[in-house]
């Protein structure tokens, strides 16, 4: 999924999921990798499913960008570190923007700086390409 088609879905979601946490670390390099250990000596080799931390090898677990505030923020960080931004919680709806982007909402405010940020990235990359 492209960055463009994540902040669709983004937008529609209703609640926070670990899947859009993964479609996002993704974007920040995280990577999936696969091995197949045995797990006894006459039996099939399992299947074992891990993420790999964007800076090496190492398997880490991707962060909660959802849900966790300090995700999000490491997420606009990455992202747009020159940009002001702003989060917000009222009545139940997240709010944020980044840089000069719209006010973007979403159900966590976590949620919201992750759709402002993608935002970001989508717009400068886009500038990038011109």
């Amino acid at each position: 999924m492209n960055i463009d088609q994540l902040i669709a879905k983004l937008e529609q979601a209703e609640q926070a999921e670990r899947v859009f946490d993964a479609a996002i670390g993704s974007i920040l390099g995280w990577r999936q990798k696969v091995e197949y250990v045995k797990t006894d000596p006459n039996g099939e080799p399992a299947k074992k499913v891990f993420w790999v931390v964007p800076s090496g090898e190492n398997p880490g677990i991707v962060p909660p960008f959802t849900t966790s505030i300090d995700a999000a923020v490491e997420l606009m960080e990455a992202v747009a570190p020159n940009d002001r931004w702003g989060v917000s919680t009222i009545g139940g709806t997240g709010t944020a923007f980044v840089g000069t982007g719209a006010y973007c909402h979403a159900p966590t405010a976590a949620m919201a700086l992750c759709i402002a940020s993608l935002k970001a990235k989508s717009n400068l990359d886009n500038q990038v390409k011109s």
